[in-house]
C-alpha cells in the first residue's frame, strides 16, 4: 500500500500539468484571431456587425499563419484578422524571419523595381514593435509587428486608402490589447 508520502509527488504533478495546460488554453484563446475582435467593434469601425466569423488556418512552412474572416452581411465591409505565430518546436522565429524579408530594405533590394513602387510597404508609428501599412486604394493590409508575433488587418469599404488605414488602425489596436505575444516588453502604443 502507498502512504501518503508516496503518493504527493504525482498529485502535485498533475496539479501542475493541470495549472499549465489551463495557462496554455488561455494563451491560445488569446492568439486565435477570431477572439481579437468584438462584434462591437467591427461594427462601430465598419458600420455593420459580422454575420460570421470564418477562421482558417494556411501552410506558412517556419511558423503558424492564422486567420478569421469577420463576415458582415454586405461582404465588402467584411474584415480580416490573421496572426503568424512561432512553432513551439522551432528554435527560430518564423514570423520574425518572414518580417524581416518584407520589411527591411535591405533584404527587399532584389524585388523587381515595378513591384517596389507597385506595394511599397509604408511605415506607420505608434503601433507595436514595427508597423506598415502595404497595398493600394483597393487592397491593402496593416501589418503589425509586436514580440514574435505579427498582426495583419485588412478591411472591406471605401477605396480611400486614408480611410482604410485608419480603420485598420483602429482595429488593430482593438486586437493589440487582447493579443498574448508571449510574455514581450513591447506594447502597443
Amino acid at each position: 500500500m502507498y502512504s501518503l508520502v508516496h503518493i504527493r509527488p504525482f498529485v502535485v504533478l498533475g496539479m501542475l500539468l493541470l495549472f499549465g495546460s489551463a495557462q496554455r488554453t488561455a494563451a491560445q484563446r488569446h492568439r486565435d484571431p477570431c477572439q481579437l475582435l468584438t462584434d462591437a467593434e467591427v461594427r462601430m469601425v465598419q458600420g455593420q456587425t459580422p454575420a460570421h466569423r470564418i477562421p482558417s488556418e494556411q501552410p506558412a512552412g517556419s511558423f503558424r499563419f492564422t486567420q478569421c474572416f469577420y463576415r458582415t452581411q454586405e461582404l465588402s465591409s467584411s474584415v480580416s484578422v490573421a496572426l503568424g505565430i512561432p512553432l513551439m518546436d522551432s528554435k527560430r522565429s518564423g514570423p520574425r524571419d518572414y518580417w524581416r524579408a518584407q520589411f527591411k530594405r535591405e533584404d527587399r533590394e532584389e524585388r523587381e523595381e515595378s513591384d517596389e513602387k507597385k506595394n511599397e510597404p509604408r511605415r506607420l508609428a505608434g503601433l507595436g514593435d514595427e508597423a506598415f501599412w502595404v497595398g493600394d486604394p483597393f487592397t491593402g493590409a496593416l501589418y503589425v509587428l509586436r514580440g514574435e508575433i505579427f498582426l495583419r488587418v485588412s478591411v472591406g469599404g471605401s477605396p480611400d486608402q486614408a480611410q482604410k488605414i485608419k480603420r485598420a488602425r483602429t482595429l488593430a489596436l482593438y486586437a493589440l490589447k487582447r493579443l498574448d505575444t508571449g510574455g514581450s516588453a513591447a506594447r502597443s502604443r
